[in-house]
């Protein structure tokens, strides 16, 4: 009498089989492949330890014989990882941006989900398109340390010259960005860094300072409105856009922490940040606690600072356009999650960024 059933070995996460192969070797070399190819060392990174978030186990078991699949196919579907897909109905003022965030998903995996369509579409309201989201079968948790030369971003000192009409400014001395060798632990979730911290730091080249002439400040009074301080200046409407559409998590004042400088506002790495108002990127690069950072001088006094970005888009020295994208939403620096923190100075003093706000 003959069996319909062979042999096989199968890999189990979590309880949950996720392919079934001829041997136990066959199922143990896929898994020793699955963490190299996450683990990823190199010349500047050492990797110390590598494992499996999931319970992941190897169990043998009788099956039927189309079941079984060969090691390079397992391998490149647990490197693929699991897609789902589902529909969805556009609403009233959607954008793809908004898209995202309802699903918790990048922008840019949205649009990539609908090749048909491309990024500057407008989205009409009732439309059907594609959420294409793709999830591990197996999480892979490796840590290490590794290396990295960065850039120092040069200060700049702002100095009066009554020479100078009321917001004027000119360059005296051009700054310069230093670089430092700066060596992070790790720990990375399937090849993509979730936490870091710095072991040490090296600085190869100083910065240099920039220096700034600028005519004498202009009055400022401010107006008490229902116990909150608003600017008052020459009444001159400032046109300022938001840099990032979202809840404020953190508030301008003082909080139990410390006096905070701007208003944090909630994102998703990956997400988008534009320039609230044209002008030219003064800096652009790692600032302390202020992680992956831009500043932009926006001309008569005005300056704007975006901070904690996974990611910059722009270069100091650079020109910039009210609503140009400048960098990624990200939790860089002292931050406890993604998000961006805006600031708006003012003749070199920090006011609420709300009062400038449409």
């Amino acid at each position: 009498k003959l069996s319909p059933y062979i042999e096989g070995y199968a890999i189990q996460a979590a309880g949950e089989t996720i392919a079934v192969l001829p041997t136990e070797d066959n199922a143990d070399k896929v898994l020793a492949d699955l963490k190299s190819y996450y683990a990823q060392p190199g010349d500047s990174k050492k990797v110390t330890s590598v494992e499996f978030q999931q319970d992941v186990t190897t169990e043998k078991m009788e099956t039927q014989p189309e079941t079984i699949q060969f090691p390079d196919q397992v391998l490149a579907m647990l490197e693929k990882g699991k897609e789902s897909v589902k529909e969805y109905t556009v609403e009233d003022n959607d954008s793809w941006w908004l898209i995202a965030r309802k699903n918790n998903m990048l922008t840019q995996e949205v649009i990539d989900s609908n090749p048909n369509l491309a990024e500057d579409t407008v989205l009409k309201p009732g439309q059907k398109i594609r959420l294409v989201a793709v999830t591990p079968y197996i999480n892979v948790i490796s840590k290490g340390e590794y290396s990295a030369t960065e850039t120092i971003p040069f200060d700049v000192i702002t100095k009066n010259d009554y020479n100078l009409t009321s917001g004027q400014t000119q360059i005296r001395e051009q700054g310069s960005d230093g670089s430092k060798e700066v060596t992070y632990s790790f720990v990375q979730t399937n090849g993509e860094i979730t936490e870091k911290s710095v072991l040490a730091e090296k600085t190869i080249k100083a910065p240099v300072d920039q220096v700034i002439a600028q005519g004498p400040k202009a009055i400022v009074r401010v107006a008490q409105v229902d116990g909150s301080a608003i600017s008052r200046g020459s009444g001159k409407n400032f046109g300022f856009i938001w840099p990032l559409r979202g809840p404020i998590t953190s508030y301008f004042g003082w909080r139990s922490r410390g006096f905070h400088s701007g208003i944090d506002i909630d994102g998703y790495t990956g997400d988008p940040i534009v320039a609230a108002a044209s002008g030219k990127v003064i800096s652009a690069g790692w600032n302390g606690p202020y992680g992956l950072s831009v500043l932009i001088d926006n001309g008569n006094g005005i300056s704007t600072r975006y901070s904690h970005a996974s990611k910059l888009l722009v270069i100091p020295g650079q020109s910039v356009k009210q609503g140009q994208k400048i960098a990624l939403v990200g939790s860089t620096g002292n931050s406890t999650g993604s998000h961006l923190d805006f600031e708006v100075i003012i003749n070199g003093t920090n006011l609420n960024p709300l009062n400038y706000l449409p």
